[in-house]
């Protein structure tokens, strides 16, 4: 099945409700991952989606700005939504490559993720490079996972990793 990843729209936005209710169910706003986009803007140059033939939008990820406990700014990954009438193909796996390698350009040393470990860990993400830190809230049934393009950068992190302030309220 033929499909082509590109940088989110405008236009696409409207299909995105549809598609993560769909994928995440109706309630999916009240999981602890949500208080980290609650007034905050994804990154914009990480947000993709997957078009099929007909320019229908298949499939979205974003990524949202966290801060560390050492004051640095990196990215959470989330969500990755695929229409459940597509899944198996393919596309889950490619826009997380491609927004794997989009945030290793965009500069950021890690990227953060609540989900899946056997999906994710083949993309290098580990529950024990984020043994030292903690989101607020549950996270069960699924993992609070790190993947580290510098080495160490959340490995030795120790504390709470919390939504990242915008930078027009951090006068």
């Amino acid at each position: 099945m033929a499909f082509t990843i590109v940088n989110e729209e405008a236009d696409h936005t409207i299909h995105l409700d549809k598609l993560l209710d769909s994928a995440f169910g109706a309630g999916r706003k009240g999981r602890t991952v949500y208080r980290f986009r609650d007034g905050v803007d994804p990154v914009g140059c990480l947000r993709y989606v997957a078009l099929g033939p007909e320019g229908d939008v298949w499939g979205s990820i974003r990524f949202w700005p966290v801060a560390l406990p050492d004051g640095g700014i990196e990215v959470l990954l989330g969500p990755l939504a695929v229409f459940p009438n597509l899944r198996g193909q393919g596309i889950g796996k490619a826009l997380v490559a491609h927004g794997l390698a989009g945030a290793r350009v965009a500069g950021y040393r890690s990227v953060l993720i609540v989900g899946e470990p056997d999906y994710y860990r083949p993309f290098g993400f580990r529950p024990e490079y984020v043994a030292g830190l903690f989101l607020p809230g549950s996270v069960a049934p699924l993992t609070f996972m790190g993947l580290e393009f510098e080495e160490g950068r959340l490995a030795h992190a120790a504390g709470p990793v919390l939504p990242a302030v915008r930078q027009d309220q951090s006068a």
